[in-house]
């Protein structure tokens, strides 16, 4: 019994575990980091395939999971893109200047008041992808 329910709900929950990496990924895009891109979607191509491993998922269904969550991305990225038009169409380039700017300081702030949990968590390297988004949401 317990072996069938492993089954039964292993796709949902790799689909689960893999959402918060897949949506970093969208959320961020390394634009102009083309080698910073590819080494992002070896590595989750490599964590998916572990996943897929340790959940004992066949071929078939790894096929099936691969395509259903692409298809979520995809819509994922067009309901982004249709939210930045209707934002731009709200703001003016300098509200939205002052917009990013404040949530900047406001996610630095609660970064400080955390006492630097993320680091604890994300390493050095969770700095630098703090560092990249927020020059990524400042060129949007």
């Amino acid at each position: 019994m317990t072996l069938s329910l492993r089954k039964l709900f292993a796709p949902a929950l790799l689909a689960a575990a893999l959402v918060p990496v897949a949506m970093t990924a969208q959320a961020h895009p390394h634009d102009g980091h083309g080698q910073g891109r590819e080494q992002m979607r070896e590595q989750m191509q490599e964590q998916r395939q572990e996943v897929y491993q340790r959940a004992e998922i066949d071929e078939e269904k790894q096929q099936a999971l691969n395509e259903v969550n692409s298809e979520f991305f995809e819509a994922m990225k067009t309901l982004h893109d249709e939210h930045q038009a209707r934002i731009d169409e709200i703001l003016t380039e300098e509200e939205h200047q002052a917009l990013r700017e404040a949530m900047r300081e406001v996610r630095q702030e609660h970064r400080g008041e955390r006492g630097g949990e993320r680091d604890r968590h994300h390493g050095e390297q969770g700095d630098e992808a703090a560092t990249a988004t927020d020059e990524t949401q400042t060129e949007q």
